[in-house]
């Protein structure tokens, strides 16, 4: 399976400073446009909770999308966890004539609904993954232990609005970026390259951030941190909250443009962070700088293919990993550079790669709201039976799609990174 480009779109329909944006009656006109289309092609039928509303509200009232009320409008949008799958599948996405954009659509729909009506409270936190982590950070054994108590969790389902049965990540009494100062630098540095942290790898799993820095380091690359990194602003995309998303888009590019004006390449550990800082940032924050900012902006896996390329590689001989099942999470494909970490374990000898293509439905709060975890299990089901059956270790490069599996399987879904350091005898 060849991963060249796979939903690399770069052209989207997709304007803030368009005076008709939050325009509703020129939005649900535009709506009924795509809507007709999909009605007529149908690629994406069964492919997301959206697409399935869609075609039964069609189907069942045997109507054109020009007979779909708005309210009909909002049970389609509502659901979209914007995956971006839809992408890889539609004949017409921009420049083709039709400019069928769904994900931004759908985003634009909720910006909407978000300016008229706001959100509620127990939305807005979830929408702010970091200041959640801040303010349990200090309490986190005790956070992490109310976490894996299911009568806790049903306590405060009502006033959170999370399922007391999703999965949520550990959040870690030190953060990443206190404990990057103690960690080693390369014995020699002959590249440098700048660390976009991710509120997952900061707040939750700041062990795969030193892992990728020791694994840097036997590369010798040397990593920098920038100060004054936010989160990346794709939670606020669930709440259509678009000026919380462009305000951290503002913040991160500033902290890392005069990096990227050193030519330095920036990279993320985490596919959907690296895809909102390339794909999204010009959007959110149109101008040069965010085309630089997101011009500098690789895929992990891509940048470290780089680095082998050159021969700036870990010495000695890697140990063979077996069989590894490795999901494709969905904001990967988006990147349009293939899939590099499946390449760099495939090399390995003695190392097998079997891919699991299927979205785990997680999305960050799509897969923990009280009211859309079925809907994300649902989701979920085909990569959750390709994972039970795969042989080996499950490994994805969306820590959040890993939690999702490990979940839905009880079989532990690891980063890739982990596998290639642990062939490499780097701790």
């Amino acid at each position: 399976m060849s991963g060249k480009d796979l939903g690399g779109i770069t052209e989207f329909v997709f304007n803030l400073n368009d005076p008709a944006f939050y325009d509703r009656k020129e939005l649900h006109a535009e709506e009924r446009r795509i809507f007709e289309i999909c009605h007529g092609c149908r690629l994406c039928a069964g492919l997301c909770p959206s697409f399935d509303i869609l075609f039964e509200l069609l189907d069942s009232r045997d109507i054109s999308a020009e007979a779909l009320t708005d309210g009909d409008l909002d049970a389609v949008m509502g659901p979209c966890f914007y995956c971006k799958l839809c992408y890889t599948k539609c004949p017409y996405t921009p420049p083709h004539e039709y400019r069928l954009d769904f994900p931004h659509l759908a985003l634009r729909h909720k910006a909407v609904v978000f300016k008229e009506k706001g959100a509620p409270l127990a939305a807005r936190m979830l929408a702010d993954p970091q200041g959640m982590a801040r303010k349990a950070r200090p309490l986190a054994p005790l956070a992490n232990a109310v976490n894996r108590n299911r009568l806790a969790r049903k306590a405060m389902a009502p006033l959170l609005r999370i399922h007391p049965d999703a999965p949520l990540p550990p959040v870690a009494f030190r953060t990443f970026a206190s404990r990057f100062r103690k960690l080693p630098k390369p014995a020699e540095v002959r590249e440098r390259v700048v660390l976009f942290t991710t509120c997952l790898v900061d707040a939750n799993y700041p062990e795969l951030g030193e892992v990728l820095v020791r694994f840097l380091n036997a590369c010798s690359v040397e990593v920098l941190l920038p100060e004054g990194l936010d989160c990346c602003g794709i939670p606020s995309f669930d709440i259509g909250d678009l000026s919380t998303a462009a305000a951290r888009a503002r913040r991160n590019v500033k902290a890392l443009l005069p990096y990227v004006r050193q030519g330095l390449a920036v990279i993320a550990p985490v596919s959907s962070c690296a895809m909102a800082l390339s794909r999204e940032y010009p959007l959110l924050v149109p101008g040069e700088e965010s085309k630089e900012v997101a011009g500098a902006v690789q895929d992990l896996f891509d940048y470290l293919a780089g680095l082998k390329a050159k021969g700036l590689w870990p010495r000695g001989e890697p140990r063979p990993l077996g069989e590894v099942a490795y999901h494709l999470p969905c904001h990967l494909k988006q990147m349009g550079a293939g899939f590099k970490g499946r390449d760099l374990l495939k090399d390995l000898p003695g190392t097998t790669v079997k891919v699991l293509d299927a979205c785990s439905g997680h999305d960050g709060t799509y897969g923990i709201r009280l009211e859309t975890y079925a809907d994300s299990m649902k989701v979920g089901r085909k990569l959750m039976g390709r994972a039970r059956e795969a042989r080996g270790t499950v490994v994805t490069e969306c820590p959040l799609s890993g939690l999702q599996i490990t979940h839905g399987t009880g079989r532990e879904a690891l980063h890739p990174l982990l596998l290639l350091a642990r062939a490499y005898g780097i701790a």
